[in-house]
């Protein structure tokens, strides 16, 4: 036997333990990190959704778990509402916040929860998304496109801005106004009585200023957040929807995921969600007193709601997938209304 051979031999047995060893040490390394995860959406970093809530949701996963952490891109860093939805459902990212007007687009009955006066308030909102009607339509979401609603947060009642004071719906007879693109917000803005505009958020304020919109509708803090109040003199407290935001998971990275860290998660979201609600109403609340003594914006606060409300419902009772859910949400509301 040759001495190359024998050294051979020799050495074999020596690699092969090395790299068993390396692979061992590799794979504790891997158990030991964290699961990183990425979530985008497009809200400001000021608004309700951020500030009270996706700002904390790294250091709120890591009281709970070190096994889990989440890296948050916010204001529209990774794309649009309907681009983050593509890249969510590709598996891109794995955590999203989009509303029941954009998910329609993927799911049409879940369009209801924007539809202009199905719920009285946030409160009502929030009822009906999380009730067993609307449970059947978020599953029939996950199993036909892989998406999983972890939970609804609250987004704002949304209300007109102008520069004349909007009562009526006759005074949005040739008003153009800003919607966002998905149908049923501009079918919302159709059934209030006005002529919709699909404008991107990010060019909103332009528009207003430039008078290429004469108005747009969004909750009060919102319209701070976005400089709106610098653009428009009326706020009109029509409340015409009461806006909600899903917090999405790719369904591929939740199966992922450990009992443990899924708990960790949802816990997590949930609490963050009752704090964004109480933080936008408070919000909510603030500005619209702090503008009405400083006269920022003439608050408008007699508003004919019941007038743009009968005009909506009539619109939305018909024509529309959601339309018999619509009318029997609308129903159930007008009796405990009564009551």
């Amino acid at each position: 036997m040759n001495k190359t051979t024998l050294l051979d031999r020799c050495l074999w047995p020596l690699l092969i333990l090395a790299v068993v060893l390396l692979c061992g040490c590799a794979a504790e390394d891997a158990e030991d990190k964290p699961l990183m995860l990425r979530m985008a959406h497009v809200y400001e970093v000021n608004s309700p959704t951020h500030a009270y809530g996706t700002e904390f949701l790294s250091a709120r996963l890591r009281e709970k778990t070190d096994e889990l952490d989440v890296t948050v891109y916010p204001g529209a860093q990774l794309g649009s509402e309907s681009e983050l939805l593509e890249q969510l459902v590709a598996g891109e990212l794995d955590l999203a916040i989009s509303g029941p007007s954009f998910l329609a687009m993927w799911h049409p009955p879940l369009g209801v929860l924007d539809a202009a006066f199905v719920s009285r308030d946030i409160d009502h909102m929030l009822e009906i998304a999380r009730s067993e009607e609307m449970a059947a339509e978020w599953d029939e979401l996950r199993k036909e496109y892989d998406l999983r609603v972890l939970d609804t947060w609250a987004y704002g009642s949304r209300h007109l801005t102008s520069n004349i004071p909007i009562r009526h719906p006759d005074d949005l007879k040739s008003f153009r106004l800003r919607c966002p693109s998905a149908r049923i917000f501009q079918a919302s803005g159709e059934a209030l009585g006005a002529r919709t505009m699909p404008i991107a958020f990010s060019e909103v304020y332009l528009a207003l200023q430039q008078g290429i919109a004469d108005g747009q509708e969004n909750p009060v803090p919102v319209i701070k957040s976005m400089g709106f109040h610098e653009v428009q003199k009326c706020l009109n407290l029509t409340g015409h929807i009461q806006s909600s935001l899903q917090i999405l998971v790719n369904e591929r990275t939740w199966k992922k995921m450990t009992p443990e860290q899924q708990d960790a998660l949802l816990e997590t979201i949930q609490e963050l969600g009752r704090e964004v609600n109480e933080g936008l109403v408070k919000d909510e609340k603030r500005l619209v007193e702090e503008w009405r003594q400083d006269g920022t914006m003439e608050i408008i606060q007699d508003v004919d709601v019941d007038a743009f409300q009968a005009r909506c419902r009539k619109y939305f009772s018909k024509g529309f997938e959601f339309s018999d859910v619509y009318n029997r949400l609308t129903a159930e509301s007008s009796k405990d209304g009564e009551e």
